[in-house]
This record gives structure tokens, C-alpha cells and sequence, in this order.
């Protein structure tokens, strides 16, 4: 059930797909994982549903219209940096919005400063939504016995040995399992988010 890997080596990484427009498949990839966590990061921020949706319309769009000529750099920041960063922009301006609409003081919160790295809630939605489309897209290439053996080592943090009871296969079968399925996520992560030290995160 496994999927041939020599595809898996060349296929083009998501982020690269998503800036040719022609691509409709990589944008709906790509809008059905981070739409939701932009909508999550907003509608915590304090805004009502509608606005939500508008808001990550917003940046969507301009995700959209910039994607096109974003480059990966360890040295600038990671995707997860850059998407962080147009959705503060785009917060920024809602807040500006509100508060003039209603007569209001502009907000004094750095909503729109440029460099401000992701804060720790942005980080641990975006890991968590990129990790959980990544466990989706690789559950569909194994073979049941071969997930669980997996799915009880890594996600439930249980011993091998008591894996390899339960499912009535040998320690090192569950430990070849456990492999073959943390490389396959890996490549999964690395397609979405062309960023390999997310890696060590994903998996440690």
C-alpha cells in the first residue's frame, strides 16, 4: 500500500506549485490547510465569526497576490513567519478600522511592525494544523497494522515492546513501522511547508 517514494522525491513542494496561477489544485491544497488556521489565530484575537471569515478572506487574497514571489530564507524567517506577518497586517487594519469607525483611539498595540517574530500561539496553531494535514495525507499509504504500530509508539508514546504485544507483530517489525512512517511524514511536512528545520520539531 505504500506509494511509490521515487514520486514522492519529485513532486514539487507546495509552496512552489502554489505560486503558478495556472495551479488550481496547489491553491486549494494550500487554502484548505492555512484558511483555518487563520481563521482559528483571528477569531481569537476577539472577532465575531463574519469578520473572521472576512478578515481571513483578506488574507488570503493577499497571500495570494504575493505568494508569487516569496522566496524561503533561514536568514529572513520561515513561511510560517512570513504568513504570521501578513496576517498581523491584516489585523492591524481591521482594529484601525473599528476603532475610527467608532469615534475611537487607533489601538496602540504594534499590530503592523514589520519584524516582530510569531508569537507563541501563532507557532503552536501553525504546527499543530501543518501536523495534523500531514498525518492525514500519510495514513492513506500504510496499511492498518502498520499505523497503529506507529500511531502507538510515536503519537501514544508507548513502548515498542508493549506495541509489538498487542498487535501481535515483532519488536523490530514495530520498529521499521515507526521508520517508514516518520519519513513519509517528514516528507509530507516538507512539501507543505518547504522548510526542513520545522522537521525537527514535527518529530522530535
Amino acid at each position: 500500500m505504500d506509494s511509490d517514494r521515487s514520486a514522492m522525491h519529485t513532486r514539487l513542494s507546495l509552496l512552489v506549485r502554489v505560486r503558478d496561477a495556472a495551479d488550481g489544485d496547489a491553491w486549494k491544497m494550500f487554502s484548505n490547510i492555512y484558511r483555518p488556521l487563520v481563521y482559528q489565530f483571528v477569531r481569537k484575537r476577539g472577532l465575531q465569526s463574519a469578520d473572521a471569515d472576512d478578515l481571513t478572506q483578506e488574507v488570503m487574497e493577499q497571500v495570494a497576490r504575493s505568494i508569487r514571489t516569496f522566496q524561503y530564507d533561514p536568514e529572513r524567517g520561515r513561511f510560517r513567519d512570513w504568513l504570521y506577518r501578513i496576517t498581523r497586517r491584516q489585523l492591524s487594519r481591521y482594529f484601525k478600522g473599528r476603532a475610527l469607525r467608532a469615534g475611537e483611539i487607533v489601538p496602540a498595540e504594534p499590530w503592523d511592525v514589520e519584524d516582530v517574530h510569531p508569537d507563541t500561539t501563532w507557532i503552536e496553531q501553525f504546527n499543530a494544523r501543518v501536523l495534523e494535514v500531514a498525518l492525514e495525507n500519510t495514513r492513506v499509504h500504510f496499511e492498518p497494522a502498520t499505523w497503529r504500530a506507529f500511531e502507538m509508539t510515536w503519537i501514544e508514546n508507548r513502548a515498542s515492546a508493549e506495541a509489538a504485544t498487542e498487535l501481535a507483530m515483532p519488536v523490530p517489525t514495530v520498529y521499521k513501522a515507526k521508520s517508514r512512517v516518520l519519513k513519509r511524514l517528514q516528507e509530507e511536512v516538507h512539501s507543505m511547508v518547504d522548510d526542513l528545520t520545522w522537521l525537527d520539531e514535527v518529530t522530535a
